[in-house]
């Protein structure tokens, strides 16, 4: 994947959208438009510490710092949590999508619906529930309760033992 014709295509058109946009919402509205959704990651402050980019026309999902070093989440960060504009060079050469024989058959596709989940103006809460039961928060379960609980067992059995 690293020498991918795609990885050129799709750092070109992050990098077309960041030059032209000025917030996170018209970003993501600009490469959602040429089939590429974008997940941003944050932590509980609201800093973003990963970005990811879903290109539904090469089926391909790549991470902003394995596009290039400047599409790295700092780079999205400084730009959209503290208006510092990034200094990107221009990419090399704006390739056309490249089709082999194979695409050309192929009708355009539609993300699949599982991806619905992008597509809304929620952050991280949509994320959460579209997940639903995959994520233990979201099931209200604590597993580091639970281990407590059974160290505590363990230990009880252990005490009773050696008397």
């Amino acid at each position: 994947m690293k020498d991918s014709p795609t990885k050129q295509t799709l750092k070109s058109a992050v990098t077309i959208a960041l030059k032209t946009t000025n917030d996170e919402q018209a970003f993501k509205k600009q490469l959602a438009a040429q089939g590429i959704n974008v997940v941003v990651r944050r932590n509980d402050t609201g800093r973003i510490y990963g970005i990811t980019f879903i290109d539904h026309n090469s089926k391909a999902v790549w991470n902003g710092s394995r596009l290039a070093t400047e599409l790295s989440a700092n780079t999205f960060n400084d730009y959209w949590n503290n208006n510092i504009k990034p200094d990107i060079k221009e990419p090399a050469v704006l390739q056309p999508k490249l089709s082999t024989s194979n695409d050309a058959d192929l009708p355009a596709e539609e993300p699949h619906h599982l991806f619905d989940f992008l597509t809304t103006d929620k952050h991280e809460d949509g994320l959460i529930e579209a997940l639903g039961g995959l994520l233990p928060e979201a099931q209200g379960e604590d597993y580091e309760e639970q281990d407590f609980a059974n160290k505590m067992k363990k230990k009880r059995k252990r005490q009773r033992g050696q008397k």
